[in-house]
């Protein structure tokens, strides 16, 4: 089967990518153009990105991104410190020995919330599943189930058979949140782009 990555994000016009909604059908921009068309049947927008109907609505993608499609090596030291009465830090580095690292934190609140750095060049909170990838990483460290101080491949590419799991409708689903996100990943998928119901 042959891999095809394309944009699940809101269209727009001044980056030349995205999903544009119109009332029965659905265009697919890369690059300035549009590369697919498909009928749907959802009354708004906030019901197409709710739903998560880009998916079935484009079969043929394989991989979605979210205003960027990161793909590249990240390490992580173990725990590192405290900041105050109920964070703790470590740093997070990406690319290569020479990037400079940054901090991310876990507060142990109820759920724990973890906050990561982007990589240089990539701040788009759309791309919440660059985020969750590497607050998985941060769990994986303190939980002991990866050894810090070694590279990781980490991608924002989203599978499409796994829409669903990456962009939950309750906040159950993982036990800990993103920072700044305390809503179920569906509803900020579609509020950070500006669609409401």
């Amino acid at each position: 089967m042959n891999e095809r990555m394309a944009p699940g994000h809101v269209y727009l016009p001044n980056l030349g990518t995205g999903i544009e909604w119109q009332a029965g059908v659905v265009k697919l921009w890369e690059d300035g153009k549009v590369t697919a068309e498909a009928p749907h049947s959802t009354a708004t927008p906030y019901e197409f990105w709710h739903s998560l109907a880009f998916g079935p609505c484009f079969p043929e993608v394989t991989h979605w991104w979210f205003r960027s499609a990161w793909t590249q090596k990240v390490r992580l030291t173990s725990l590192q410190g405290l900041l105050g009465d109920s964070a703790t830090w470590g740093l997070m580095q990406f690319v290569d020995e020479q990037a400079p690292a940054g901090m991310y934190t876990i507060t142990e609140t109820d759920p724990p919330v973890i906050a990561v750095p982007y990589p240089a060049n990539e701040v788009q909170p759309v791309n919440l599943p660059l985020r969750l990838a590497l607050s998985r990483l941060v769990a994986r460290v303190i939980t002991g189930d990866m050894i810090s101080g070694q590279w990781h491949i980490t991608t924002s590419l989203v599978k499409r058979e796994e829409l669903e799991a990456v962009f939950p409708i309750t906040m159950d689903v993982l036990p800990w949140q993103l920072e700044g996100i305390d809503i179920p990943m569906r509803d900020a998928l579609y509020r950070l782009q500006g669609v409401f119901p």
